[in-house]
């Protein structure tokens, strides 16, 4: 089972922010089940880019992307994960081209906090509650 993990999942967990502990769990649980867990390339320089603006430490903001990288793959975001998202038009250009970049390197969920960011998708897009509770019955 291949996993596109949002932005917003890392940095919940990152900041320990509400619900941080709900994506420990998550990545103890993708641990446990063998799945797999991804961000895409564009989402490495997001998180990088959040976390030193937030810390002000790039030596300490690299530890923290290297812990990152011990619990993800990264994918890479071709030209043609951007065309076909420009092709899309929606509102979040962004969260389109997360969401190509996972349907065209053929993930099998879109784990996210935020699941209105991705209502046209066609992807099964879940919270990490949603998927832990599914996950749990494996």
């Amino acid at each position: 089972m291949k996993l596109l993990i949002d932005t917003n999942v890392i940095l919940d967990m990152v900041f320990n922010r509400r619900g941080c502990d709900i994506s420990v769990e998550l990545f103890r649980q993708v641990k446990e089940t063998g799945a797999s867990a991804y961000i895409t390339a564009s989402s490495v320089t997001d998180i990088f880019y959040i976390i030193r603006k937030e810390i002000h430490d790039t030596g300490r903001t690299y530890v923290v992307m290297e812990n990152i990288f011990r619990l993800v793959a990264i994918l890479s975001v071709t030209d043609k994960d951007i065309k076909d998202a420009f092709g899309e038009k929606w509102k979040d250009f962004e969260d389109c081209v997360q969401y190509m970049t996972g349907k065209n390197a053929r993930m099998d969920y879109i784990i996210t906090g935020n699941r209105k960011d991705y209502a046209d998708a066609m992807l099964p897009v879940m919270t990490p509650v949603a998927w832990i509770e599914m996950a749990s019955g494996i």
